[in-house]
């Protein structure tokens, strides 16, 4: 753990130390395990986002929060049915040091550092104790060009207090025109809370999509986070979850559907640092064309955090001979009293399940969609909300058929 900032004179020297850091490290090779299969050649050809001094009218209606251009829009809040649980701030105004602790291993992270150098009005968002919201809250991140090939750098914390019970879903809204979208956010989970973090990615443009998410949680809480990506030009996520107390479920649910030249990366850690801790990943890809994924998943296991239990599963159906799957499932284990296991399989669809299907007058290509449809779906129904399994089953019939 590290401390990003606090106040504007700390923040503005962590920006400073973030810059330099950059400076010196400079983009991200392959020759680094993170980056090992994935190219950042393109990032230098996208230029720091100018501000702009016109104001965006967004309307938003109870169930949405609303960000533009990775700055809070406080105008949203207005209108926000649970306005009355909630405490915003700027990021600046923070006094306390431990909300703004920040993962290591993204402090190492070369393009994390340029994401903190460059963020303006950070927000924070904190939830109050026993706060029960049994709606969806809807996260909507609208972007606006306001140059050519620009990088829009954010970085926002959300704090689930104890006892409280928060699900949204995140979703990035524009029109067709291609950014660099560099997000960082950090989501605190206190004592007994639960968190279900949906997410929604469908953008048939150029933009290229790097998110950093550290979730930070407590004892006794129930953290899910759910994504569906389709049709990104390139998306790459880091999600690293630190179990820093007893007693607490981490599950994290991945569908990627790829076309073309896309490319889709996940790189998730997840520390169990105490004891009676479960954690599970669920990563599957479906890819055609020339489209690649990538998943790097590890579990690290500390000393004394016995009774641990965590698996990972990650699963790619390839449907051209030009498509590439790249899977890195680790597993670093220093308690002898656990039970951990990782697999991964990659192949094309099954002929005999197709000829079985045929058999049955099916024709050809249904048979096809039949069997992509029920691959995808095994991770669809883990997702642990309803709504965002529905916006993904379209999603996906749509991928299918186009």
């Amino acid at each position: 753990m590290d401390i990003l900032g606090l106040k504007n004179k700390m923040i503005d020297s962590i920006k400073k130390r973030s810059l330099e850091f950059f400076n010196t490290n400079g983009l991200p090779s392959k020759k680094l395990e993170n980056w090992k299969f994935t190219s950042s050649k393109n990032f230098k050809n996208f230029n720091k986002s100018l501000s702009s001094d016109e104001i965006k009218k967004i309307e938003s209606d109870e169930l949405s929060i609303v960000f533009i251009n990775g700055v809070l829009d406080k105008d949203s809040l207005e209108n926000f049915k649970f306005a009355d649980l909630i405490e915003v701030k700027n990021l600046n105004e923070l006094t306390k040091k431990e909300l703004l602790y920040c993962s290591e291993s993204f402090l190492n992270e070369s393009m994390f550092n340029l994401g903190v150098s460059e963020f303006e009005n950070g927000s924070y968002i904190s939830f109050k104790e026993n706060s029960v919201i049994e709606e969806v809250i809807n996260i909507k991140n609208y972007f606006f060009e306001n140059g050519q090939n620009e990088r829009m750098s954010s970085f926002n914390i959300f704090h689930m207090n104890e006892g409280s019970e928060i699900s949204i879903i995140e979703e990035d809204i524009k029109e067709n025109f291609s950014i660099f979208n560099l997000k960082l956010n950090k989501f605190i989970c206190e004592n007994s809370s639960i968190f279900k973090h949906g997410k929604s990615y469908n953008d048939d443009s150029q933009t290229h999509s790097l998110s950093y998410n550290y979730y930070q949680i407590e004892q006794d809480v129930a953290l899910s986070v759910d994504s569906m990506v389709k049709s990104s030009f390139f998306n790459k996520e880091f999600i690293e979850v630190d179990l820093n107390k007893v007693g607490s479920d981490a599950k994290i649910n991945i569908l990627n559907l790829g076309k073309e030249e896309q490319h889709v990366d996940n790189n998730i850690l997840i520390n169990h640092k105490a004891e009676h801790c479960t954690s599970f990943q669920h990563v599957r890809n479906v890819l055609d064309n020339k489209s690649t994924a990538v998943f790097n998943g590890k579990v690290i296991v500390a000393e004394g955090a016995q009774q641990t239990d965590s698996n990972q599963s990650n699963k790619n159906l390839l449907l051209s001979l030009e498509s590439n799957a790249f899977s890195n499932p680790q597993l670093e284990i220093y308690a002898d009293d656990v039970s951990c296991g990782h697999g991964s399989t990659t192949g094309a669809l099954d002929e005999n399940s197709i000829f079985y299907l045929r058999a049955r007058g099916i024709d050809y290509s249904s048979a096809q969609k039949i069997l992509i449809k029920a691959f995808a779906k095994e991770v669809i129904d883990d997702f642990s909300l309803s709504s965002l399994q529905d916006i993904s089953e379209i999603a996906l019939d749509s991928w299918i058929d186009g």
